[in-house]
């Protein structure tokens, strides 16, 4: 899809809120990733961040664009990196790949500061084209591929596909962020001539099942396919999802943070709290400025869904910590428990001698029964 915006333009609030949650992220994730490798003793490994879609570099009023990110996050990390991260970007339009080698020419002073970093010169070219070259090389060298992390924010909806997100995902500790505009995409859905770009992005055909719905169960639906599509083809254990909504709170786009490492879910969605604190996981251009006032998903709200969606069952306390990761807004859980048995909804099944009631972050595989609901508490519980 063609992109008619000049080199350089304004960047939207949206913008700046999907670069805060990249740079939340990276702040925490890459020193964890850092202190793992060295831990197993992997030899001149390095933390790769590939950016495909990389843009000029900056917007209007020298705003930072994506491939600063992480430059500054390194840069002015407190950890030291036991190994180099290499920033590798890409950009398909010539004129931006030249501003964007002019950015990263300014900022060169301070980058010989930091030894740590790697900034490759920008590559003018296609991202699929050149993520599949660097896998080639890499599985062709037999050095591992990740640490990685690649940023996939496109301008449409083809440029790549979701065989792509597979061959990235099939190689250890490598996470991808997803894009998918559904303001370029809904407008086009009836157009058979696009349809071959929606089941490219797809890697199949049944998101053409939504083509008879209308409104938000239309936009519901295609968002969950995507996110099925994703599991099934895209071999992604864990996908989440965080939706951008312009000044009339209709969604623009998607952000999917795709992974195959529970901790980098957790370590995403504590990224994505600082952006939006509701648990909803989106930001709207038309709330930019009252974002405090806005419903906080709390302890109290992940105890009382733990027990409607667990009731019953015996799990240890971490498949609860992971069922909250992935079926909840939540990116913590022990204080959940702690409610938990403090109303006497939870029974512990194999107490370890001498735990304390409310003590579960030393417990992982204690085993716990998440007991039922009573009609009389309903609604009640939690202090509701």
């Amino acid at each position: 899809m063609t992109d008619p915006l000049p080199t350089v333009y304004a960047a939207s609030p949206h913008t700046v809120a999907k670069h805060r949650i990249l740079e939340a992220y990276l702040k925490r994730w890459l020193p964890i990733l850092d202190r793992q490798a060295k831990a197993v003793g992997r030899t001149h490994h390095r933390l790769l961040y590939f950016d495909g879609f990389a843009g000029a570099g900056e917007y209007d009023g020298q705003v930072r664009g994506s491939p600063q990110v992480p430059i500054d996050v390194v840069e002015s990390h407190a950890h030291e990196f036991s190994c180099p991260v290499e920033v590798v970007l890409v950009e398909r339009r010539p004129d931006r790949a030249a501003y964007l080698k002019d950015v990263l020419s300014r900022k060169k002073p301070a980058l010989l500061k930091a030894k740590c970093l790697r900034i490759h010169d920008p590559i003018e070219g296609d991202c699929e084209e050149e993520v599949r070259r660097m896998i080639s090389e890499s599985d062709r060298s037999r050095k591992p591929l990740g640490p990685a992390f690649f940023f996939l924010d496109q301008f449409g909806y083809s440029s790549f596909s979701m065989d792509l997100i597979q061959v990235i995902l099939s190689h250890e500790i490598c996470e991808v962020f997803s894009y998918l505009n559904w303001s370029l995409l809904h407008p086009f859905m009836t157009d058979e001539t696009k349809h071959a770009g929606i089941t490219k992005a797809f890697g199949g055909e049944e998101w053409k099942g939504v083509l008879g719905l209308s409104g938000k169960e239309k936009e519901d639906a295609f968002r969950r396919i995507y996110l099925d599509a994703l599991r099934s083809r895209g071999g992604c254990k864990y996908a989440y999802p965080f939706a951008m909504r312009d000044n009339n709170h209709r969604v623009i786009y998607w952000l999917f943070f795709c992974t195959n490492n529970i901790r980098g879910l957790e370590e995403m969605k504590r990224a994505m709290w600082s952006v939006d604190r509701s648990g909803g996981f989106e930001f709207s251009d038309k709330f930019v400025s009252d974002r405090s006032s806005m419903f906080e998903y709390s302890d109290a709200d992940l105890a009382r869904d733990l027990v409607s969606e667990l009731a019953g069952k015996v799990l240890t306390v971490r498949a609860i910590g992971e069922h909250a990761l992935v079926h909840t807004p939540a990116c913590k859980y022990l204080e959940a428990l702690r409610l938990m048995e403090k109303e006497r909804m939870i029974r512990i099944v194999n107490s370890p001698v001498g735990r304390r009631a409310g003590s579960f972050g030393d417990y992982h595989d204690m085993l716990l029964e998440v007991k039922q609901e009573s009609k009389q508490n309903q609604g009640t519980l939690f202090g509701s």
